[in-house]
């Protein structure tokens, strides 16, 4: 999540249309730089500049969008959903995990980094507008919190509305995540904090029975597993789960002298581990530890012919192009002699298992 520090960097960048008249700058000049780009328009009255704009992350460009709308409310916004989500650090705005999770619509409300979410009573008229969703909602006291003077829905009530609302992709993703924030240190995992949350998940859904999104709920809080170190890995379990493909996460190879190496997933009942490589490890210089993307290849090779040789399993390796649909991971997974079912496994009950079969 955004800490004080970068929430007050990106305030400072905020440019009120105020503050740009008093400065000398009239109405016609701030129009013609909005149409030039060296101004971008977040909502009435509130800017910033095109070069921060273009830089920033899409996280940081919500964060600022966040800002503008909480700057000019007359009474505090409950941010939920995507906004929620941003401000609880879950990965909510990828694009590419959304697209994985959708069926081939056009970009709903989520679109633009620039759209806000916030959930208002039922008895408030949602009126429509370019700049903020409004979803007509009666919040329970215990699911709204103030976090650095914002108001937003808890983490358990945000994983809810992701969950019937947006994706499935990005709900469990962001569920994983915040399970890593709250019961994972390390490799250690605090299964009395995981099982409370699951609990609490499933309360939740219960009470939601009969609803829309009731059932993706319930599957968010069975599938939800803070080993996932990435949403590519969570995307990746997600397929397993719908080929009915079981597979174990994060199991460690030990050898003397050595470092044990954690796998992150090895296909129960076969000769098969399992790899989810994102490019960012190759591209991102901060994750790459002052090495050059041939030497970061150079000794992912390496180990995985260590591990491979120590084990006797046959590595699998993809990235989000692979398990970016169903179909597509099945098949790549077939290629390398996996048995696929193609269908969701009855592990994680009836329900859920039917939930799994009418994803997108």
């Amino acid at each position: 999540m955004p800490s004080s520090r970068q929430l007050d960097a990106v305030a400072a960048e905020l440019l009120r249309a105020t503050d740009l008249r008093r400065a000398g700058t009239s109405e016609h000049a701030i129009a013609a730089a909005v149409r030039s780009s060296s101004l971008v328009r977040l909502r009435q009255g509130w800017y910033v500049r095109g070069g921060f704009w273009e830089t920033a992350t899409v996280e940081t460009q919500h964060v600022a969008a966040l800002l503008a709308a909480h700057g000019s409310a007359v009474r505090p916004p409950v941010f939920s959903h995507g906004s929620a989500a941003v401000l609880h650090g879950f990965p909510a705005l990828s694009r590419w995990l959304r697209d994985a999770g959708r069926r081939q619509t056009p970009a709903g409300p989520d679109a633009s980094s620039r759209v806000v979410a916030v959930t208002v009573p039922r008895t408030r008229p949602a009126s429509p507008s370019a700049t903020i969703v409004r979803h007509r909602a009666d919040l329970a006291a215990n699911d709204v919190e103030t976090f650095e003077g914002f108001r937003r829905t808890t983490a358990e009530r945000t994983l809810a509305d992701l969950a019937r609302a947006w994706p499935f992709t990005v709900a469990l993703a962001s569920a994983d995540a915040h399970l890593r924030e709250i019961a994972r240190v390390g490799r250690l995992i605090d299964d009395a904090t995981v099982r409370d949350w699951r609990d609490g998940m499933l309360r939740r859904a219960a009470s939601l029975r009969g609803r829309p999104g009731s059932h993706a709920v319930e599957a968010v809080a069975v599938l939800a597993d803070p080993r996932a170190d990435s949403p590519l890995e969570s995307l990746s379990r997600l397929r397993f789960a719908e080929l009915g493909v079981d597979v174990d996460l994060q199991v460690a190879v030990r050898s003397a002298g050595r470092a044990p190496a954690y796998l992150d997933f090895q296909l129960t009942g076969s000769q098969f581990w399992g790899e989810a490589d994102g490019k960012q490890k190759y591209s991102d210089a901060a994750l790459r530890h002052d090495k050059t993307p041939a030497e970061v290849v150079l000794a992912e090779k390496r180990r995985a012919d260590w591990i491979s040789g120590t084990t006797g399993l046959r590595p699998i390796r993809w990235g989000s192009a692979e398990a970016f649909s169903r179909e597509r991971f099945g098949a790549h997974l077939a290629a390398h002699g996996v048995q696929v079912p193609g269908r969701p496994s009855k592990r994680w009950g009836p329900r859920v298992a039917e939930f799994l079969r009418g994803l997108p």
